[in-house]
């Protein structure tokens, strides 16, 4: 009787320790900051266009044109080389909702991109795209063309073993099969 006491005595106490605890936190979730709601919905922005692309060399000043839905802070970037290189700002703008310009200088072949910034006090941000859904534009000199490395033989996935493998895993199971039949005729005539 005496140790159950204990064991409910000792139960109690933990559970008003966890209570201590967890009561200031359920309070502090229901709290909120002011100025602060649902995210705003990303503005659309589209880029209609680069020019010029292909730049006839470098250094060169290029333009990026298009739209959005909603007031934001546009951020120009290079990645020079492409796909590779880091990122560099090269142009910053704010623009009103719908049609924007913005220029920057790239220096050699570079993926060019478009960052947003908006919402309450620039908390939020995304990108913009191409109609076809791109998010970065390559630039590169005129005359210059892409060149892919070319196409390599498919890996060798196969093993002119297996055949081996499969006789050794039937005669691995007929071997255990056997051994199991032997023990237990072992054990019922003993």
């Amino acid at each position: 009787m005496r140790n159950s006491v204990r064991k409910f005595m000792g139960v109690a106490l933990v559970a008003v320790i966890g209570a201590l605890f967890a009561l200031p936190m359920t309070a502090a979730g229901a709290q909120t900051v002011p100025g602060e709601g649902p995210a705003p919905d990303e503005p659309v922005c589209v880029i209609l266009s680069v020019t010029p692309n292909p730049v006839p060399s470098f250094p060169q000043e290029v333009t990026v044109t298009g739209t959005i839905g909603a007031d934001v802070h546009l951020t120009l970037f290079a990645q020079s080389p492409p796909g590779t290189g880091p990122l560099a700002v090269i142009g910053e703008e704010d623009v009103l909702a719908g049609a924007f310009s913005i220029s920057g200088t790239v220096t050699a072949a570079s993926d060019i991109s478009l960052g947003t910034t908006f919402g309450n006090e620039g908390a939020y941000t995304g990108g913009c795209a191409t109609p076809g859904g791109e998010v970065v534009v390559r630039v590169d000199v005129a005359g210059t063309t892409a060149s892919k490395p070319p196409a390599a033989a498919l890996a060798f996935t196969g093993s002119s073993d297996t055949p081996s493998y499969v006789l050794i895993g039937i005669a691995a199971l007929v071997l255990g099969a056997v051994l199991v039949v032997a023990a237990r005729r072992r054990s019922q005539v003993s």
